[in-house]
């Protein structure tokens, strides 16, 4: 059994490349070979994405920020632990959101960044997307949506006091749960 190496079609790699209509990771999948590859070959011979290209860069959009009020409602235990989880969940979304665009999003890093340095540059924001990042944030996540969830039990007394609370209620008389009715003595006169 040999291990010999099919021989790389390049031209059609460079035809596929330069016409733009798929993405380093698709054409290194496709011609089984690896994207880093793609790449250097693409910067060596001056390769021009000719199929699409990136949009002109612009300016972000200003977002204003609206503070929250600050009124007794806002500033019970309750709202701000709820406001907590709130952003925790939308960081949730957010989070699913890239890891299931990765590769989409490290295409458009691929294409977007050109220039001095943009080889530092594209390494940077690849990392800022990689996995150990991500479970980074997952991480501190996790141990966000804990803190809010314990801050919440401490907000009504903590857990020993809703327990205790919960008990009071299922022991209300009537219920199946409730202490039996002392027996009744017959007084015999």
């Amino acid at each position: 059994m040999s291990d010999k190496q099919e021989p790389v079609d390049w031209e059609g790699i460079k035809r596929d490349f330069c016409a733009g209509s798929m993405s380093n990771r698709e054409l290194a999948a496709w011609y089984s070979i690896s994207e880093g590859a793609i790449r250097k070959r693409a910067k060596k011979e001056n390769w021009v994405k000719t199929g699409t290209q990136p949009k002109a860069r612009t300016e972000p959009a200003r977002i204003s920020i609206v503070p929250t009020p600050v009124t007794p409602e806002t500033t019970s235990p309750e709202a701000i632990v709820g406001r907590g989880r709130n952003l925790t969940l939308r960081l949730l979304d957010e989070l699913d959101a890239t890891t299931s665009k990765l590769g989409e999003l490290e295409a458009i890093i691929d294409t977007a960044v050109d220039g001095e340095d943009a080889e530092n540059k594209r390494e940077a924001l690849k990392q800022a997307i990689s996995l150990k990042q991500r479970a980074e944030v997952l991480k501190s996540l996790a141990l966000a949506a804990k803190t809010l969830n314990e801050s919440g039990a401490a907000a009504d007394g903590g857990k020993k006091a809703q327990r205790q609370r919960s008990a009071e209620q299922v022991a209300q008389p009537g219920s199946k749960f409730a202490p039996p009715a002392p027996p009744k003595t017959v007084s015999t006169h």
